[in-house]
């Protein structure tokens, strides 16, 4: 399916914007409406009679004893939630950090225990472990950019990836202590990146993506994927583009035999204003291998924009996405495939505003959002879903765009970067 709308296209790159932390399909037969749900929790409030309060959850991640700890806001501000297995509520804990209007955006577990949050402005906490009377460790604030994607590494260090003037990049080890930034500079061609994914990626490799601003209105836009080491070097970086078409890579998940797939958009570009600037877009999955250079893609069809893609516990994909209908309604639509971009099984749903998703262990799938009827927070989790055997690819080398080898090896990781601070979103 595609979707007509006004160019130009930074209406698409303000509207992926919306989801942050954290997808794609063609038709297939046999294709079901997906997993029957294990529970579905709707959250307005919690406390009990004088001591009840409202509740808006924004964030929420599944611990590794099964239970669930979440993020959002109350009436008294920022705030953590303790989970059981079920999704009940069974803590609360206030986050420091003003305004009753402020919540807390993404967090996840380290390795050591604690839990990271990342709220508004642009503030990573240190929560010293899961409960409510866990101490504020530390807290990394940064005064200038946006975070747009924030990955937990298998250490426990973290790992941003945003923009300001130039997209930049930050790690930060489990202290809090910067361990390196890097400014991705201007790109080969000109114009500036735009970072929307940051991922663990393959081998103890790092994965960021994203598209490339070529400010002139006439100009198409510029996927780009980089892969970099553990200092942030580059391992290779590319970008990907096609004669008056623009791309956009939306986010990146790390797949089989080194490679990787993106979630992408293209538009058809229009070289003037005579039709009052009107262009299409295509959603993709577009498989790169374990050098960067794409080798296949695949179309779309359920949806019009990919937000978020990531790798399933069998080794295939989950993707959320939108579309558009002809009413002029938005549905979220939540896609599984195996590891070619195959559909397994699509759902969409309904007037349930999706958040964020997040594969399970198990196969399953939590899914967090807002009940379009009464404004709820919702959180699912999903039945463990059987594992997908990937079909036959006949895709060839990649017939919708080029490539562009960028491969600027850095002797050292420098930082144009005016900023300090601390975490994700």
């Amino acid at each position: 399916m595609s979707l007509k709308i006004s160019y130009k296209i930074s209406l698409l790159a303000s509207a992926l914007l919306i989801l942050s932390t954290v997808c794609a399909v063609s038709a297939a037969a046999g294709q079901t409406t997906g997993p029957a749900y294990e529970w579905e929790k709707h959250i307005a409030t919690c406390g009990n009679g004088s001591d009840a309060v409202n509740v808006t959850v924004a964030s929420v991640w599944q611990m590794p004893d099964g239970t669930y700890i979440a993020g959002g806001k109350t009436d008294y501000g920022r705030a953590v939630f303790g989970m059981d297995t079920a999704g009940n509520i069974q803590w609360v804990r206030n986050v420091s950090g003003g305004d009753a209007d402020g919540t807390v955006r993404f967090l996840q577990n380290c390795p050591d225990g604690g839990v990271y949050l990342f709220t508004d402005g642009e503030n990573l906490i240190k929560l010293s472990n899961a409960s409510a009377d866990a101490k504020e460790l530390w807290q990394y604030h940064l005064p200038l950019g946006v975070i747009s994607s924030i990955e937990v590494l298998p250490h426990g260090d973290i790992l941003m990836g945003g923009d300001h003037l130039q997209s930049f990049l930050i790690k930060l080890d489990t202290d809090g202590n910067e361990l390196w930034n890097r400014s991705l500079g201007n790109p080969a061609g000109g114009g500036q990146f735009r970072i929307r994914s940051v991922q663990t990626g393959n081998d103890d490799k790092y994965i960021v993506t994203g598209y490339v601003d070529p400010i002139y209105y006439e100009t198409p836009y510029r996927a780009f994927a980089m892969e970099i080491n553990e200092t942030g070097g580059d391992v290779w970086n590319q970008q990907y583009k096609t004669d008056n078409v623009s791309i956009l890579f939306t986010s990146i998940a790390p797949i089989d035999n080194g490679r990787y797939a993106a979630g992408a958009v293209e538009s058809q570009l229009v070289p003037s204003l005579d039709n009052d600037g009107d262009a299409e877009f295509v959603p993709y999955v577009v498989i790169l291998d374990k050098d960067g250079k794409a080798v296949s893609k695949k179309a779309v069809d359920e949806v019009d924009l990919i937000y978020n893609i990531q790798k399933a516990a069998d080794g295939g994909l989950y993707l959320f996405g939108s579309r558009d209908t002809p009413s002029g309604v938005t549905e979220h639509i939540i896609v599984k495939t195996d590891s070619e971009g195959y559909t397994d099984w699509s759902k969409n749903m309904g007037d349930f505003t999706v958040k964020s998703i997040q594969g399970m262990p198990d196969n399953g799938l939590l899914i967090l959002g807002t009940d379009g009827k009464t404004g709820e927070s919702v959180i699912i989790k999903t039945e463990p879903a059987a594992p997908v055997r990937p079909r036959q690819s006949t895709a060839k080398q990649s017939p919708g765009f080029g490539l562009i080898t960028v491969f600027a090896a850095l002797a050292a990781v420098g930082g144009v970067l005016a900023v300090s601070g601390r975490r994700k979103e």
